[in-house]
């Protein structure tokens, strides 16, 4: 695996295995719990408000998963293709 992309994945992990990550998904999660109700909405402003946040949360509670999953991916193509050089697309 090309070494920047290695070097990007570590350092994430290693983001993503701090007490502070752990701490800042707690804190996203009781806003996502916040705003994943439409109830609280009084106009079409609040809603598409609170969607905009909606997404934007659950990009970021299902970042670490999201990043494993890559990760093996690009490593499990590397072992079917070793002599090959891949492309890293960041999606």
């Amino acid at each position: 695996m090309d070494k920047k992309i290695l070097n990007y994945y570590d350092n994430r992990f290693s983001m993503m295995s701090s007490p502070g990550w752990k701490d800042l998904m707690e804190d996203l999660q009781k806003m996502y719990d916040e705003y994943k109700s439409v109830q609280n909405c009084e106009t079409s402003e609040d809603f598409h408000f609170a969607k905009g946040q909606v997404d934007i949360l659950k990009y970021m509670l299902g970042l670490k998963n999201m990043s494993e999953k890559v990760y093996e991916d690009l490593c499990a193509e590397e072992e079917a293709h070793p002599n090959e050089d891949l492309m890293y697309v960041n999606t």
